[in-house]
């Protein structure tokens, strides 16, 4: 049997994008081998075994964002990296290894690229990540979201744009009426979908405990605060649904909704923009998702966690969609046209074509 190998985790972000990309490579070849290495701690393997893929887990060896203690560990942790992959490459000799970032994929690719196994990598945000940098140059393709205006990696590796894979497209999503009733909301009332990602978000979730109260009654919630991060908001609205992390039902709860409140990683972005959903992009603080947001400039609503009064700006931002809902088809029809999505299918292709 034939295998490929994806492998990421840790979070959903480089994760989503290749199961849309797996699915594709499936249905062209259902005697294809699907295996992926992610985390033991991350959100994935839900997602992945539910497609039916194997799932196995790597170490991570992730340098720390700041000095400490635990730079002293990385090469004992990247040691144990390379040599859980070296056995998933052993039991299931793949065709080729894809990845769209992530540490996870650093041990697997190199240890792929030194058994002259083809590898791609796909750059997600429009910030290249470490994670990437470090394994560029062992790639036979280089895939990009963004398209750049001088080569994103150094002169010395070419990269291409192509559409980012997303799950979900317009023609996939249920009835906004029964996706309402699904989580016991009323239909003929806005909904808000609130998620900070497969992992969650505290500081996003605490923001929206402080101004639910203020936001106005007829506004309904489903909120999704992330494993482990789950508590309970006090409200008396009639209306507000809250869930760790949901996997088959995510489609539903993106049906339904009539604007998003989101982290910025861009695979999530891209789903909501196959989708046409209306977003106000709430960044993780000094990291790649700020540049993610501005660059979609006036496409989404972006909050600066920065200004104090950030919350009170999400508060009134979330306020005026709510009641204007010209804006809210302006912004997810210009979200659609500023992102080219598909199904997966250009990155199959391109990864097929390696097998060749």
């Amino acid at each position: 049997m034939k295998h490929i190998l994806f492998t990421g985790g840790g979070t959903l972000g480089p994760v989503t994008p290749l199961i849309a990309v797996a699915k594709k490579m499936r249905e062209a070849d259902p005697d294809l081998g699907i295996v992926w290495a992610g985390t033991d701690y991350g959100p994935e393997r839900e997602l992945i075994e539910a497609e039916g893929f194997l799932f196995y887990t790597v170490p991570i060896a992730k340098l720390p964002r700041y000095a400490s203690l635990k730079l002293l560990t990385i090469p004992f942790d990247y040691y144990r990296a390379l040599k859980s992959a070296s056995r998933i490459l052993d039991a299931y000799p793949p065709k080729a290894v894809i990845s769209a970032g992530g540490f996870t994929a650093v041990p697997v690719i190199r240890e792929a690229a030194s058994r002259n196994i083809s590898c791609i990598a796909h750059q997600l945000d429009y910030t290249p990540i470490l994670s990437n940098r470090l394994v560029v140059k062992h790639c036979r393709y280089v895939t990009t979201s963004f398209d750049y205006p001088r080569a994103p990696f150094g002169a010395k590796v070419v990269s291409y744009q192509i559409p980012t894979p997303v799950r979900f497209s317009i023609e996939d999503l249920p009835s906004r009426e029964s996706a309402c009733r699904y989580f016991g909301l009323d239909p003929n009332r806005p909904v808000l979908l609130v998620t900070g990602g497969g992992t969650g978000a505290v500081q996003l979730n605490r923001a929206i405990a402080k101004i639910e109260p203020a936001l106005p009654l007829e506004l309904q919630f489903i909120h999704l605060m992330g494993k482990g991060k789950r508590f309970s908001i006090p409200s008396g609205r009639f209306g507000y649904v809250s869930f760790e992390f949901l996997a088959d039902q995510m489609i539903t709860a993106l049906a339904a909704a009539d604007i998003v409140v989101s982290r910025a990683g861009f695979g999530a972005i891209s789903e909501l923009a196959a989708l046409k959903k209306p977003s106000i992009l709430v960044p993780l603080p000094n990291s790649p998702q700020v540049v993610n947001a501005y660059a979609l400039g006036d496409t989404v609503i972006t909050e600066d966690t920065n200004q104090r009064d950030w919350e009170d700006q999400l508060e009134q931002d979330i306020v005026d969609l709510v009641y204007d809902p010209e804006r809210r088809t302006a912004l997810g029809e210009a979200l659609y046209d500023r992102i080219p999505t598909d199904g997966g299918e250009v990155f199959a292709n391109l990864i097929f074509s390696v097998m060749k």
